[in-house]
Order: C-alpha cells, then sequence, then structure tokens
C-alpha cells in the first residue's frame, strides 16, 4: 500500500476512497469458499441475536456477522491490513458496527436505492459524531466491474448533509441524480462516510460481485456494539451480546 495520507486526503475530499491490492486474489478465492459454506443455523448457533440472513426477492442476498461463524471469516476481520487502516483513520478505540458479506449473485435482481448509510445508525445507539467518525469498508472479492453492478457514488456528497431516506431501499430510481461508478479488482478495499451517498443497479454480469463488509466507529460515537481496538490494539473475538 501507498502512504495511507494520501487515501486519507482523498477520502475527506470525495466521501469515497479505493486502496488497492489490499489482499491477495488467493486469499479473496478463500473468503469466497467459506462464505457459502456458512449456514443461518452456524450464525444462529454462535449466539447472533437478529435474523442472521436476507434474501433479494430470488436468492441469498447477505449475511450478518459471519465471523462469529467461521475462523477465516473473522481473521481477515482482524488482519492488520485491514486493522491498520481502521486505526489511521479513525484511532485507537474504535467499534465494529456492522460485518456482512453481500454475495450479488448474477440474476439475483438486487439494487440498492441512492441512499447513506448514516440511515442504518439510529439515535438511540449512536450519537451526531458517527456522521463523521464512522468508516465503511467492503473487500471486493470478485472483480467490480460496469456489467456486476458495482457501486456509485455521488463524490463530495458527504458534505451535503442528510438526505431523505428511500421508501424502498431495494429499487434503484435515479430520480435525476448521477455519481461515478467505482471499479475495482479483487482483493482492493473501498472506504467511504456514512454521508456519502451511492447505489446500485442490477448485477447484469453472468458472475458474481461478492463484497466483505466491515463498518466501524469511534468510541465516542456510541456506547454500543463490540470492541474492535481497544487502545490500538485488535479484539481477536466479537462477543454477539454486545451487538445491540
Amino acid at each position: 500500500m501507498k502512504n495511507l495520507s494520501e487515501y486519507k486526503e482523498k477520502y475527506h475530499k470525495l466521501g469515497i476512497v479505493v486502496i488497492p491490492s489490499v489482499f491477495t486474489s488467493e486469499e479473496c478465492d478463500r473468503i469466497k469458499k467459506e462464505a457459502y459454506l456458512i449456514s443461518d443455523d452456524d450464525i444462529k448457533n454462535s449466539g447472533y441475536p437478529h435474523v442472521p440472513s436476507e434474501t433479494s426477492k430470488n436468492k441469498k442476498s447477505l449475511i450478518f456477522f459471519p465471523c462469529l461463524a467461521n475462523e477465516y471469516i473473522n481473521s481477515i476481520r482482524t488482519d492488520n491490513r485491514l486493522s491498520n487502516i481502521v486505526k489511521f483513520f479513525l484511532g485507537d478505540n474504535v467499534k465494529q458496527i456492522n460485518n456482512q458479506i453481500y454475495f450479488r449473485e448474477s440474476g439475483d435482481l438486487d439494487e440498492f436505492a441512492w441512499h447513506q448509510d448514516i440511515m442504518f445508525r439510529e439515535t438511540k445507539n449512536f450519537n451526531s459524531s458517527v456522521e463523521t467518525n464512522y468508516l465503511q469498508t467492503i473487500i471486493a472479492i470478485d472483480d467490480i466491474t460496469e456489467d456486476n453492478g458495482p457501486i456509485e457514488f455521488i463524490e463530495e456528497s458527504h458534505n451535503l448533509g442528510k438526505i431523505e431516506p428511500p421508501l424502498n431501499l431495494r429499487q434503484f430510481n435515479r430520480m435525476g441524480m448521477s455519481g461515478k461508478k467505482y471499479m475495482a479488482k479483487k482483493g482492493d478495499v473501498l472506504i467511504w462516510s456514512s454521508m456519502t451517498i451511492h447505489g446500485s443497479e442490477l448485477n447484469k454480469s453472468n458472475g458474481s460481485r461478492m463484497t466483505y463488509m466491515n463498518g466501524y466507529c469511534s468510541y465516542d460515537s456510541t456506547n454500543n456494539y463490540p470492541d474492535y481496538l481497544v487502545n490500538g490494539e485488535i479484539v481477536s473475538k466479537i462477543n454477539p451480546k454486545l451487538i445491540p
């Protein structure tokens, strides 16, 4: 990786940045293999307190906190290459807010309306500092291409304040807005702000567009959620009882 300062500067300017070649192609293939092995029962039996997956129209679209049920998936979450990025952007004391695998299979009819991730950060669990102290990351497990439903970001939209959340998150309507579709190679890490407006169209390719998502915020922004970094040290296991 280049000096992370360059990426942080670009992130603060645009609200989105791609850090290339953080993980290897072989590691991404292993993540994909392990993700397909995780069942809903595995996640439930790990102690996860909510519904463990979602289905979009005709196929399973994502699983929640797979790191609780799979050692390899957890080892990527706690890998120094990822934790060092999080530490550089957020500091030494960080909470883990989400941990998800998005499958985005060919023909799954999944799409996402224009939205900001701040809509998921409920005021009962977060204070207003989460708008600037939240970091959303994804690892591209497959190449993200023009044809497989790349995420489209409206650059610099993190400076516009909150927009009205969509009535239907899973239906993309351009509504006269246009952004930049961000492509990536498998192993790249994408980072964006909770305030950045983004969405994605259908995966029209013949393959999957899997991503591994991890979201974080500073201790100052919430009193809930499991620890990720404490005084700069990684917390190796998530306690599912701390997931509100």
